[in-house]
């Protein structure tokens, strides 16, 4: 049976801990890929592409601990609450999601069972296991979402409880790269997408900084590698 989610053990007593609600696009069999096939398997509506890879990038070079979702957010949606609509999609940037059409109370509840909360029990032992640490999670976001606009942001901070941190991390990424475009609560706002933070993080008082990377800049191992060191500079400055 599939993990629904993965720990990474940190190999330090760094405070800093890393997360990610939707860097898989695993599917369990027993969902039969909810009924998609081909492209629709590993576009964005799967997943927040390349984050997993950015995330154990920087775990391994500040030697902290994180944790990544081990399931694709079509089956159920860890960063939302269990009252949203869109807990379970029934559909995701025009493509309708077969296996999220009519689910019954019965399956809704076997996908917070078995997927949801354990995933939320990961980062709840995980962050119990730290007193203080910097909290990030790191997802990515499609240049054109909807057929809409192209979205030209390299990066967005979604700002709700922590705008002081915030800050910092954006004022030591343009030290580091000033010609990046970085917007704050763009693409979305941490008014309307904020569940996991406003679950674990923000009771727990901590910095904390939720950043969204553009896919198109780590899809590739080449780009992962420059988002890793650019952020791994920014963050090195904030915690020193």
């Amino acid at each position: 049976m599939s993990e629904p989610f993965h720990i990474i053990p940190a190999a330090s007593e760094t405070q800093l801990f890393i997360f990610g609600d939707h860097a898989s696009r695993h599917f369990p069999e027993r969902y039969d890929n909810l009924g998609l096939t081909g492209d629709d398997l590993t576009r964005h509506i799967a997943w927040d592409i390349g984050s997993e890879a950015v995330i154990r990038g920087l775990c391994e070079r500040f030697e902290c601990g994180g944790v990544v979702a081990g399931f694709s957010r079509l089956l159920i949606d860890p960063n939302r609450s269990k009252r949203m609509d869109s807990l379970i999609p029934q559909a995701s940037d025009g493509t309708v999601i077969p296996g999220n059409q009519n689910v019954s109370p019965e399956a809704r509840a076997e996908r917070i069972e078995t997927l949801y909360t354990p995933y939320h029990g990961a980062l709840t032992q995980e962050l119990n296991k730290l007193s203080s640490p910097l909290a990030v999670s790191i997802h990515s976001f499609t240049p054109k979402l909807n057929g809409g606009n192209a979205r030209d942001l390299d990066m967005g901070l979604l700002v709700k409880h922590d705008e002081g941190t915030a800050q910092d991390f954006k004022d030591a990424l343009y030290r580091t790269a000033p010609k990046l475009s970085v917007g704050i609560n763009e693409p979305y706002s941490a008014h309307d997408l904020n569940h996991t933070i406003d679950l674990h993080v923000a009771p727990r008082a901590l910095r904390h900084l939720a950043i969204e990377i553009r896919q198109d800049h780590i899809r590739h191992d080449h780009g992962v590698a420059k988002y890793v060191k650019l952020l791994g500079d920014a963050l090195k400055q904030i915690m020193d």
